[in-house]
This record gives C-alpha cells, sequence and structure tokens, in this order.
C-alpha cells in the first residue's frame, strides 16, 4: 500500500461509514412517518407505499454501483442490504393495511419492530468495526498507530512465549529527515513520510507489521523470523526505498534512505526492552554511516551489518 492508497483506504472506509449512517437515518424517517400516518391516520406518503422502495433508496443505488468491489463483496453487506430491503417492503404493505384498517395486526406490528431491530444492530456493528479500522491508522502514513502497536506487540510477546517461536522488532527511521524538512519544507517532508511508509508496507511480507512510532521512526514487527532472515527482509526493503526516489516539486526526484535497527524478540524480555535494544542498534546504523542495517546482539551490543 503506497502513501496515497493509505489515504484512499481512509477515504473509501470514511465513505462507508456515511452510507451506512445515511441509510439508518432514512429508515428512521420512513418509520417515523410511518407512525405518524398510522396512528393520526393520513395518507402515507408515496414512497411509503412503494413496494421495492430499496432499489431506489439512498443506500440501494450505492451499493448496487459498488457490491462487487472490496470490501463490499463482504457477506455482511449483503445481509444488511437484504435487511433494509425487508425492512421497507414491510413498511410499505403496512402504511398501506394502516390508513385502509381500523387496525394492523399485532403480530405484523411486532414482526416491523424486529426488522428494525435486525438492520440497525447489523449497520452499527459495521459503522463500529469501519471507525475502528480508521482510528487504527495514522492518517498522513497509512501506517497502524502507536497504541495499536503496544496492544498488538504484548500480545505477540505472549503467542512468543506460548509456542517458543520468537520473531524480530526493528526500529527503521529515515536518514537526515530534518535537513528534508529543513530543505524542503514541510510539505515535501510529509510526502516523503508517506512515500517511505508505503514502500514499508508494500514491501513487506503479508503476515509482518508496520507502525508510526513517532516523527520519521516506523516500528517493525516480524514474527516468527529469526535475525538473519529478519536482516535479509530488511536489506531488501533498504534497497527498495533507496532505488525509489520521491517526487517533489518541479519534477526533482529526491532520493531517501533509511536506517534499521533490529532486535530479536526475546519471549522473556519486557516489551520496553526489546523496544530499546532495536532503539541502541539503530544508533549504531546511524553512527555507522546511515543506509543499513544492524542487529543487536547480547555479547556485543550490537553486530553491523
Amino acid at each position: 500500500m503506497t502513501g496515497g492508497d493509505a489515504a484512499s483506504h481512509r477515504t473509501r472506509y470514511d465513505r462507508i461509514v456515511s452510507a451506512i449512517e445515511q441509510a439508518r437515518a432514512e429508515a428512521s424517517d420512513r418509520l417515523t412517518r410511518f407512525h405518524r400516518s398510522a396512528i393520526a391516520k393520513v395518507r402515507p406518503d408515496a414512497d411509503l407505499l412503494k413496494l421495492a422502495g430499496h432499489e431506489s433508496s439512498t443506500l440501494g443505488v450505492w451499493y448496487a454501483e459498488r457490491k462487487d468491489a472490496q470490501p463490499l463483496d463482504q457477506p455482511a453487506f449483503e445481509t444488511l442490504v437484504a435487511l433494509h430491503e425487508a425492512l421497507l417492503n414491510h413498511i410499505a404493505l403496512l402504511a398501506g393495511r394502516a390508513w385502509k384498517d381500523a387496525k394492523v395486526p399485532v403480530e405484523e406490528y411486532d414482526a416491523l419492530l424486529e426488522k428494525v431491530q435486525a438492520f440497525d444492530e447489523l449497520a452499527g456493528r459495521l459503522v463500529r468495526a469501519f471507525q475502528a479500522a480508521i482510528s487504527d491508522l495514522d492518517p498522513l502514513t497509512g501506517a497502524q498507530t502507536r497504541q495499536v502497536m503496544l496492544r498488538d506487540l504484548k500480545r505477540e510477546v505472549q503467542r512468543a512465549r506460548r509456542s517458543g517461536t520468537p520473531g524480530c522488532l526493528a526500529i527503521a527511521d529515515i536518514d537526515r529527515f530534518k535537513s528534508i524538512n529543513d530543505g524542503h519544507g514541510h510539505a515535501v517532508g510529509d510526502s516523503v513520510l508517506a512515500a517511505v511508509s508505503g514502500l514499508l508496507i508494500e514491501s513487506l511480507r503479508p503476515y509482518d507489521s508496520v507502525y508510526r512510532y513517532g516523527g520519521e521512526e516506523f516500528l517493525l514487527c516480524l514474527p516468527e523470523t529469526g535475525p538473519e532472515e529478519a536482516r535479509r527482509v530488511l536489506d531488501r526493503v533498504r534497497e527498495r526505498i533507496a532505488g525509489h526516489p520521491v517526487m517533489i516539486d518541479g519534477g526533482k526526484n529526491l532520493v531517501v534512505t533509511i536506517s534499521f535497527g533490529l532486535t530479536l524478540m526475546t519471549p522473556r524480555r519486557p516489551l520496553e526492552e526489546l523496544i530499546d535494544r532495536a532503539d541502541r542498534a539503530l544508533y549504531l546504523a546511524k553512527e555507522s554511516g546511515r543506509n543499513r542495517v544492524e542487529v543487536w546482539r547480547p555479547e556485543t551490543g550490537s553486530d553491523g551489518a
């Protein structure tokens, strides 16, 4: 996922949340107007009486245009749309009966309320899920946030303790980032952050994780991976970043490099100590010339690339 892809990802999720919330509001409005018509015995609005009203509703039109694209191709969205369609049809049938008849059968009204509850509960769960996904991503870089990082790493350390197969942690730092900000401005700095984060996410393996640790630093978790394999992975990522200059104002290309400090995620060591080891290895990478991977080792403090 590139920096631009990350921003697009967040925008898509925002639009999904907005569409679901609008559908909930419209369903609530229909129910309110149905009750007004049924209780006050006034002619129901034309849209309340329309069967298959879902197809022309905001949710119906929006979903029809996007149903084959991720993440709307998931079963949960099919269920939500089916519940919405059933709810609108039930309102249409009862609105006509309430207008013409003295009363609506209680079992039919109870069935309507069950449809309202089922639709609203599923819509609420989907909204909460997508809002959580949005809040878990750093808005500039698309990497996961530090808050998510702490939760995930504690779980990963616990898993390593149980399985006996520890992984690795690494801290990545963009080289000479202050000079980029000072020389080109913070807008270019932001572009560099987004581009580097996108390359990190895109270049690592599907089961690795990237978190924005702070400033120009990222923390990487490489599960079930020894230091030598992790070093090879990070060297490949480092070379790719150096080989993909960032385009800045005027069509110029800015070559960006990155340094890594790597440590084995020893299961019986506190998480804070493991992060500190990676940070010390990163410091040595910077001191040794930058654009390199340094591995922390207990007998020497660090072993250079």
